[in-house]
């Protein structure tokens, strides 16, 4: 399974000491005393004592916090250690409420805890490389940490590719929508949210989300395609193909832009422009081997056209034959000729490109079955039977040149 990289966090770790001092509350100074001493459980005692004792004591609280701070970083059980961090931020958010001038302290712990998330994060990621199920793990850490920060890109952007990596692909749509809106501009979480609309058949939301990404990385070759395509699987072909025909103004020798539009000409029936393209990229790369295909497949196109005709004339040439003169039969018959022999001259003109596709195609490994297929019923077109009998095999067909 493809695994997906995670953006780790450098940070700088601060160690904030219990506050030292006196207290009005000895039930407090006994917390601090057994959080020194790691008593967690004993020091969240005392602190509850004295909130019950005075609800609005400001420092149980501030201190509430820092204890159930450590005390998460102690706790390996995943469920109790979010739990205790969702406690956390319930009691700084209280003891905020109390004395809005803690804001300066409590951030600075709250970093703290969201590093230490953070890194926990990052450490079930890559135990997830030879466990799973800890990508589970690195997920809920990750979400935990944009709890803490929720303003942070990064903790959402990492959950996203913690799911993905736990086959959970599908829910990673959320936290990449979240990076994005929190100011993650990197191409990749472009790239595999994009993907993820296409796999759930939200295709104008992919192109709406490329089309963004595009405009920040105008020369990124692959992100072109990716639009591309978004832009045909939701049925916007006119927008790609004004793009592609902007793409190619601009940058004329650029083969991918040619042969992109040169095959959305191919899908809208215009031949003519189609092969004036795929026969541009084929100028800056000769060894292009899709180009070579889709430029046979034009002449193909076109061959398949004219016989649509040929049958249409046919066809009304017998149902009328009766009722025409001998010059209107002549004339049709004529018609019917000449565009028979311009859809042979059509198979002839795509064997060349189809040939020379299959064999680059089987240099690089490529499956080449439909090029074969092609290849064949341009040689039974053309008449080429022993040709079309030696390619009946790669073409998937028995050796016969029949249908």
């Amino acid at each position: 399974m493809k695994r997906y990289s995670i953006i780790a966090l450098l940070a700088t770790f601060l160690i904030l000491a219990a506050a030292d001092g006196c207290s009005s509350d000895p039930n407090v100074e006994g917390a601090k005393l057994n959080l020194r001493n790691k008593n967690y459980d004993r020091a969240l005692e005392n602190l509850d004592i004295a909130l019950t004792t005075n609800p609005n004591n400001v420092e149980a609280y501030q201190l509430k916090g820092e204890v159930l701070s450590e005390k998460a970083l102690a706790t390996s059980d995943v469920t109790e250690h979010t739990n205790l961090i969702v406690e956390m931020l319930d009691v700084y958010e209280h003891a905020l409420g109390l004395d809005p001038m803690l804001s300066n302290e409590i951030t600075v712990s709250l970093r703290i805890a969201y590093q230490n998330e953070f890194q926990r994060g990052l450490q079930a990621f890559n135990r997830g490389k030879n466990q799973e199920s800890e990508y589970n793990t690195a997920v809920t850490y990750f979400q935990t940490a944009s709890l803490i920060q929720p303003d942070s890109a990064g903790a959402y952007v990492n959950q996203a590719y913690a799911l993905m990596n736990g086959n959970r692909s599908n829910e990673a749509m959320g936290p990449f929508e979240m990076a994005i809106e929190k100011g993650d501009n990197e191409l990749d979480t472009y790239r595999f949210l994009g993907s993820l609309y296409q796999a759930n058949d939200r295709f104008d939301d992919s192109v709406d989300l490329l089309e963004h990404a595009s405009s920040m990385y105008p020369d990124d070759v692959d992100l072109q395609t990716e639009l591309l395509n978004a832009f045909q699987l939701a049925g916007q072909i006119d927008r790609a193909m004004d793009m592609y025909e902007s793409a190619v103004e601009r940058d004329p020798d650029n083969k991918l832009f040619r042969y992109n539009y040169g095959s959305l000409l191919v899908q809208v029936e215009r031949y003519d422009e189609a092969i004036e393209q795929l026969t541009a990229a084929l100028a800056i790369d000769p060894d292009y081997g899709n180009a070579h295909y889709n430029l046979g497949a034009s002449y193909i196109n076109q061959a398949v056209a004219a016989n649509e005709r040929v049958t249409e004339l046919d066809d009304r040439l017998r149902a009328n034959r009766s009722s025409m003169s001998s010059d209107e039969i002549s004339v049709m018959d004529t018609e019917i000729n000449t565009l028979a022999d311009h859809r042979r001259e059509l198979f002839a003109q795509a064997v060349g490109p189809l040939e020379r596709a299959k064999t680059l195609y089987e240099e690089s490994g490529d499956d080449p079955t439909d090029v074969c297929v092609a290849l064949f019923q341009s040689y039974v077109q053309t008449n080429q039977t022993d040709a079309a009998t030696a390619i009946s095999e790669c073409a998937g067909f028995d050796d016969s040149t029949d249908g």
